[in-house]
């Protein structure tokens, strides 16, 4: 029997149609797009699109229209090579081409030229991995459409906290919905810069409204479910460009059109957007630690693939080579035909097929794509090496660099962190290479490339058109020292404890619970992915701003959650190292003398509170002194409270500080007498 005819069988019933956005419409991931669209980039050696079709096909999309315009041709051939063309597939996928087109309006009016979509469809970029089941949140759109009639549009949004790694630093926004039925009555556009402390809207819409939830707490990936009205209304207002800021923000402030746009909010399901590369290192690290499950790499969604699973999330195809002394730390994939040497060093890192790691190199963090060669004694830290770069013997890649295809660094050369290297120069012609330069064309710079080095720095165009604040760009850069970004000028969050609160959770909700909750996961998240003090003090920082919450209230939970994670089998010992490695994190919450003793109480009730941490208290007392959270002074004068407050378990362990109060004492009567030695 041959195959079916799947147009046939389509065309003659009402079918599920999805559209992706394959173009970015942006320079995020320059120069590594310079030769290939972004929805084809490997994410943990897999296409970014195959994520996006692969979660479509599961909701029981029947066909998926995929708009482009740049690099169409390498769209067209690779989903002509791909299982989602053969004539067993289930699904149709059709590649539509728009000559012009420079944002998501010019996508969406050509959508409503082609007359495509017979009925609701659901609306996605192809940088979205996610595992939610859309075939939920299509009932729920249709059943909003029969209670609704001017319903239109129903966003796909996930809770997380304002401070979530999967939110795109630069790229937010603001959801004010009805609490009952979740429809929003009004969205604002937030970026990172300039900074919004305030936004205002109708208060007629109480009127209709008088329950509200203003919400910052949602990761907004823009899957939509829209009726065919949504592209009629982008071509009925050509000022349309984006789909949030212009087209939600203009349907919910208008009163002629007279259209609803509704929320659907998921808890426990996963959804991110690889849209600049912070976001490719999130969503890289969340896939190897399997939040996307089922969408896992064993699960081997890519034709040809043989990934299998092992403990500590290491990920190995079929003939990969590991030397007997290379080590292979947590969260590591590696492809086929990839050969690992003597004494190499590799962790938290995704390395693609056909790659040759020499002896002596340290990988951390970093994603190599396939074909890449790292001879002897390198070291390559939270950076991307695109297809077939060569790092020679003895280079140093620091953080958040970019090396793009076939880029040579080396020998003995240190890429500075940020670096961005190309083997095409960068002119003002969005993508275009140098033509003009003729001989000098190869005339690299190997201060920076090295003796045998290829490649050219590579520098990105900021804000040059005037829309775009150039921080919202820099801010969601890989491995940016965002403290440098956030905490600099008049915006200092460190030198205004009563700032505004800039961003707003949902306001319906006790404040402290939320507080606590938020910053809990935080930590937990900085100490299981070990974040740099200065990421998880920014983040604690602004969290505490986006509650309103104070100091005091960081310090509550910061000190018990540090404290919690120290192995009590051995707890003198991982105390130590423990706050070695926080105790500056700590430092940052503590300002003045009043908050030194704060802090001892907070460690006296988290002790007397928790029987087995009862143990640490002395130890912890010693160690917070020893690293300079408390002085000495206030370490005397916490002693010296009132015990009228205090319960008979923190007495007791007050009482067994004594020895370590006399000490205190008594070396600063020694220190007394040798001042009076010196100035006789």
């Amino acid at each position: 029997m041959g195959p079916v005819d799947r147009n046939k069988s389509l065309d003659s019933e009402e079918v599920l149609q999805a559209v992706i956005l394959a173009d970015s419409f942006n320079e995020r991931f320059m120069p590594l797009t310079l030769n290939k669209p972004r929805c084809l980039l490997p994410l943990c050696n897999i296409p970014l699109i195959e994520y996006t079709l692969e979660a479509l096909a599961v909701a029981g999309v029947q066909e998926i229209f995929i708009f482009c315009c740049a690099h169409s041709d390498l769209i067209k051939k690779y989903l002509a090579d791909s299982r989602w063309k053969k004539p067993s597939a289930y699904i149709r996928v059709e590649v539509v081409v728009v000559q012009e087109c420079y944002s998501i309006g010019d996508a969406m009016r050509e959508l409503d030229a082609k007359s495509i979509v017979k009925n609701d469809f659901i609306l996605v970029n192809g940088d979205v991995v996610f595992n939610i089941d859309l075939t939920k949140a299509l009932e729920k759109h249709r059943e909003i459409r029969q209670a609704d009639k001017n319903a239109i549009m129903t966003m796909v949004v996930r809770q997380a906290s304002p401070l979530h790694p999967a939110r795109a630093k630069g790229e937010d926004g603001v959801f004010v919905l009805d609490s009952k039925s979740e429809e929003c009555v009004y969205y604002e556009s937030v970026e990172a810069y300039p900074r919004k402390k305030r936004f205002a809207f109708d208060t007629e819409i109480f009127e209709k409204h008088p329950e509200i939830q203003i919400r910052n707490d949602l990761i907004d990936c823009q899957i939509d479910i829209c009726s065919v009205e949504v592209p009629a209304l982008f071509t009925e207002n050509f000022d349309y460009q984006s789909m949030r800021r212009d087209f939600v923000h203009g349907i919910l402030t208008s009163d002629i059109l007279g259209k609803t746009i509704y929320c659907n909010i998921i808890q426990d399901e996963y959804a991110a957007r690889v849209c600049n590369s912070q976001l490719y290192e999130v969503v890289s690290k969340d896939i190897l630690s399997r939040w996307t499950y089922p969408m896992v790499l064993e699960a081997n969604i890519l034709e040809g693939q043989s990934y299998k699973y092992s403990r500590g999330h290491i990920y190995k195809e079929d003939n990969v080579v590991l030397a007997r002394s290379c080590t292979l730390g947590e969260k590591v994939a590696i492809g086929s035909g990839t050969e690992i040497a003597e004494n190499a060093k590799i962790s938290n890192c995704v390395i693609g097929r056909n790659c040759r790691i020499g002896p002596n190199v340290v990988i951390d963090g970093a994603y190599l794509w396939d074909g890449v060669v790292i001879n002897a004694n390198c070291k390559v830290v939270r950076s991307i090496l695109a297809n077939n770069v060569v790092l020679h013997e003895g280079v140093s890649v620091e953080k958040g660099c970019i090396l793009a295809e076939k880029v040579e660094v080396g020998p003995q050369i240190t890429l500075k962190e940020l670096t961005k290297l190309s083997l095409e120069k960068r002119t003002s012609e969005f993508g275009d290479s140098d033509e003009e330069d003729g001989e000098e064309s190869q005339g690299y710079d190997s201060n920076v490339v090295g003796t045998l080095g290829r490649g050219y720095v590579w520098v990105d165009q900021l804000g040059d058109d005037g829309d775009e604040d150039p921080r919202n760009v820099e801010v969601a850069d890989l491995a940016r020292d965002l403290a440098n970004i956030y905490l600099s000028d008049e915006e200092s969050a460190a030198s205004d404890a009563e700032s505004e609160a800039s961003d707003v959770s949902s306001l319906d909700e006790p404040q402290d619970d939320d507080f606590n909750r938020e910053a809990i996961q935080t930590l937990e998240r900085a100490f299981a992915d070990s974040l740099s003090v200065d990421i998880a003090s920014l983040e604690l920082n602004t969290l505490r701003m986006a509650y309103d919450a104070s100091f005091h209230d960081v310090r509550s939970v910061l000190i018990p959650a540090v404290l919690k994670q120290v192995d009590l089998n051995k707890f003198q010992e991982s105390l130590k190292q423990l706050l070695a490695r926080w105790s500056p994190l700590i430092k940052k919450s503590i300002h003045s003398e009043d908050d030194q003793i704060d802090a001892l109480v907070t460690l006296q009730e988290f002790c007397a509170d928790s029987e087995p941490h009862s143990k640490l208290f002395l130890f912890a007392l010693r160690f917070f002194y020893q690293f300079d959270l408390v002085e000495e002074d206030s370490v005397i004068e916490w002693y010296n409270l009132d015990t009228d407050d205090m319960n008979e378990q923190e007495k007791k362990l007050r009482q067994m500080a004594t020895p370590f109060i006399t000490w205190l004492e008594e070396a600063d009567e020694d220190s007394d007498e040798d001042d009076e030695d010196d100035d006789e």
